[in-house]
């Protein structure tokens, strides 16, 4: 099977749905698809086409986020693939509605099949407000197969009149084998090269760092949890750059201005499993997410974590048996339940060893790559 993966974003910008995509991709590979990407060129100094993990990235129309480069890219998106349709069994959408939109327009055109991938609640209703909007989500209706994540998306799905028959539930899915606990030598030689006592308890961040993610709802609580835990410290992890909605620089002078202790803005990195096996909790206190890849990493890694009540955390923690949820947007119940992780922390990790056994036995990529491929071949052989 030939699957072209369609994302208007791919590295090297980072984020949780180009990380997914990128361990997917191999896991398909190995269950025989054949495997190419098409994405936007955002920037004029990268390369039109590239080579990624031995996957061809092609990157098209001009580099901008203008109304223009969008028309543009759409334009050479449809040149793209009527030129290389022989080539083409399933088109597979990432992230967006008008992205799922273009596709199953191009796979009706083309007589080929289409998967849209919704990655995020809350991407379906601005478009219901609108002629514009209706028409996008008439067309996207129209896809071969939909791939929702979690109830809430379900919802808006059932909302727009989408058939049950096209929705898919296939999760996001962790390398169990990249992402595994630390061990307490790994730990003490981290806190050694970072200049922290050797006792230093470590609270991890992971994410963009957009409002979206929710970091000034961890530090707005994160005060109150240094006071009560004197050797805690925060390392944040991530970036805003790239981000038309970046609270990066907003949060560090939050954290200058306020004098918050104990913060570290470690920056983004590629192997975020390094930091993760030396850590002690993991906090997730996301305003929105589809299926958090930096959650289930985190779960994957063995770590106590403590996330927001959202759609997409219901499913990953059950609470007080494979993680800690708090109210979404509650500082100060995420500063109170932090501080009791921390005072207990012993007796929590249990909760942390729970944690990596969900996500070894239900999410691995090999399941998710699986439903993939079946889903795949059930849309050829209904074509």
């Amino acid at each position: 099977m030939k699957i072209l993966m369609v994302t208007e974003i791919y590295l090297p910008i980072w984020g949780g749905a180009e990380n997914q995509l990128r361990q997917l991709i191999p896991h398909l590979v190995e269950r025989g698809c054949q495997v190419s990407i098409v994405t936007r060129r955002w920037y004029k100094d990268w390369p039109a086409e590239d080579v990624i993990d031995a996957v061809k990235v092609s990157r098209l129309g001009i580099p901008g986020r203008s109304v223009f480069a969008t028309i543009m890219f759409t334009l050479s998106l449809l040149k793209f693939v009527v030129s290389r349709r022989e080539q083409i069994d399933i088109l597979h959408s990432h992230g967006a509605v008008n992205m799922g939109a273009i596709c199953s327009v191009m796979a009706l055109l083309l007589g080929k099949k289409n998967v849209a991938k919704i990655a995020t609640a809350g991407k379906i209703d601005p478009h219901s407000k609108g002629f514009v909007g209706t028409i996008i989500l008439g067309l996207f209706k129209k896809s071969g197969a939909i791939i929702s994540m979690t109830n809430e998306i379900d919802h808006e799905l059932y909302g727009i009149g989408a058939k049950t028959e096209k929705i898919h539930r296939i999760t996001n899915g962790v390398d169990v084998q990249r992402f595994h606990p630390g061990d307490s030598e790994e730990k003490k030689r981290w806190r050694q090269q970072h200049d922290l006592e050797k006792d230093a308890v470590i609270v991890l961040f992971s994410s963009r760092l957009v409002y979206r993610k929710g970091l000034d709802v961890l530090l707005e609580a994160w005060p109150s949890v240094v006071s009560a835990h004197s050797r805690a410290h925060l390392v944040i992890v991530g970036s805003g750059e790239d981000q038309s909605d970046s609270t990066e620089q907003e949060m560090r002078v939050l954290v200058r201005d306020r004098k918050i202790p104990h913060v570290l803005f470690y920056g983004a990195v590629e192997q975020p499993e390094s930091l993760l096996r030396v850590a002690d909790v993991f906090v997730f206190p996301s305003r929105k997410e589809g299926f958090p890849n930096a959650l289930m990493e985190a779960m994957a890694a063995g770590l106590p974590v403590l996330a927001s009540d959202i759609g997409g955390v219901r499913p990953l923690i059950e609470n007080g048996t494979t993680g800690f949820i708090f109210s979404c947007g509650n500082s100060a119940e995420l500063g109170e339940k932090l501080a009791d992780v921390l005072g207990q922390l012993e007796k929590c990790r249990c909760v942390g060893t729970r944690a990596r056994e969900r996500m070894v036995k239900y999410y691995s990529f090999g399941e998710t790559a699986e439903k993939y491929v079946s889903l795949y071949r059930s849309l050829l052989i209904s074509s």
